[in-house]
């Protein structure tokens, strides 16, 4: 029976495949991984800069400026 839970997820064919398949298959999780970490920190970027912009910043006292027009 399968189980719907996100945790505790386990591949049933991981003992059969090779280990360059386990080898991808880590890889393309790692990949995974850092291009979510990535879009995280991306948004959070964007976020300090128009809170700058908008003067939110200032205003709960991180106190910087950005070099645009």
């Amino acid at each position: 029976m399968p189980s719907l839970s996100l945790f505790n997820r386990r591949d049933p064919w991981w003992e059969s495949d090779g280990p360059a398949a386990r080898r991808a298959r880590r890889r393309r999780g790692a990949m995974n991984a850092a291009a979510f970490a990535a879009a995280l920190v991306a948004v959070g970027a964007s976020a300090l800069a128009w809170s700058i912009q908008l003067g939110v910043a200032g205003a709960i006292g991180i106190h910087a400026a950005l070099p645009l027009g």
